[in-house]
């Protein structure tokens, strides 16, 4: 439409282009890479981290695929059904949208893009556990639990809440001199 700023987006890419896409990102490592040799000269790294350099960081979906393959692969074992919860929910935070840092114009006006909500789902326990823009603390849903509760009727947990507080611990000091922390 002549002086519209409604625009045919392009389609979301299909998994199989995703999977052919990955090919670009083979010399991805999660393994530092401190020095290399070009010629007679050998470079070193900046700091930890060198081997991701290159992985994409914007929120375009082929970008976010990438690093959900790599975090996802890279991902330790965890001991405990809420370490795997707490790691999920780290690696997760990649792909957090903050306010303002992604603005879509396909309804015809500027409108902030943001992460709403985020949830993990352990299978095994059947709980769900999520948390919000406004509450990042983690809150959990016991499936098993939240079934008997509402006695065969369809039932609405309400996510939004209150902002999260903020804990001033300014003077909540552990024991020990300051001197063992300085370096």
């Amino acid at each position: 439409m002549p002086g519209s700023d409604l625009r045919p987006s392009a389609p979301t890419p299909t998994y199989d282009w995703h999977m052919t896409n990955l090919n670009n990102y083979l010399s991805l490592t999660v393994k530092d890479i401190d020095r290399a040799k070009m010629g007679p000269v050998t470079l070193s790294a900046f700091g930890s981290g060198s081997g991701l350099h290159g992985l994409p960081g914007d929120f375009t979906p082929p970008s976010r695929f990438i690093r959900a393959a790599i975090y996802s692969q890279a991902a330790a074992p965890n001991a405990t059904a809420g370490d795997a919860v707490l790691a999920a929910f780290h690696i997760l935070n990649q792909f957090d949208i903050p306010k303002g840092s992604v603005q879509n114009s396909a309804m015809g006006k500027a409108v902030d893009e943001v992460t709403e909500w985020t949830s993990v789902a352990d299978l095994k326990n059947l709980r769900w556990y999520y948390r919000t823009r406004e509450d990042q603390s983690i809150h959990m849903v016991d499936l098993k639990q939240a079934v008997d509760a509402a006695k065969g009727e369809a039932r609405v947990i309400k996510m939004e809440g209150t902002e999260q507080p903020v804990t001033n611990v300014s003077s909540t000091f552990t024991s020990g001199k300051a001197s063992q922390f300085q370096r």
